[in-house]
């Protein structure tokens, strides 16, 4: 629902902010002072209605992105300690991956990362595989 809500507050907005765009961009120049006064006012009405939609729409968006990322971080690591107790500390990049469908260098990375942060020691085997060895004691 919020994704619909932004798109459309996106694209009514969009359109709305469009109105003073082409009002300027082509400006009648045999318009009387009254007609002048109304494309003024019709401007003026595209703001008024265009810039709230789209900061709202924009604010969704936002939000939207902040909890998917949010999301798949707990993925990662939920999967991350569950493989960790399964492996008795032991993981593979290759393993990570193909668990959280993440390319071969994001995995790398992220275990990377975990490794640091818990002072993992890791072994790159003859292939070319990377295995990481956590103390879960």
């Amino acid at each position: 629902m919020k994704k619909l809500s932004a798109g459309l507050l996106l694209t009514f907005g969009g359109l709305f902010l469009m109105i003073p765009l082409i009002v300027f961009a082509m400006p009648n120049p045999n318009a009387s002072p009254e007609d002048k006064q109304e494309d003024r006012d019709a401007a003026l009405g595209g703001l008024v209605l265009g810039l709230p939609a789209v900061a709202v729409g924009g604010w969704l968006v936002w939000g939207l992105r902040k909890q998917h990322s949010k999301e798949t971080g707990d993925r990662l690591q939920s999967t991350f300690y569950r493989l960790l107790t399964e492996g008795d500390g032991s993981i593979t990049a290759l393993q990570f991956a193909m668990e959280t469908k993440l390319t071969a260098a994001e995995a790398k990375q992220y275990l990377d990362d975990r490794a640091k942060e818990y002072d993992a020691n890791f072994k790159v085997s003859d292939e070319g595989g990377v295995s990481y060895y956590f103390l879960l004691k």
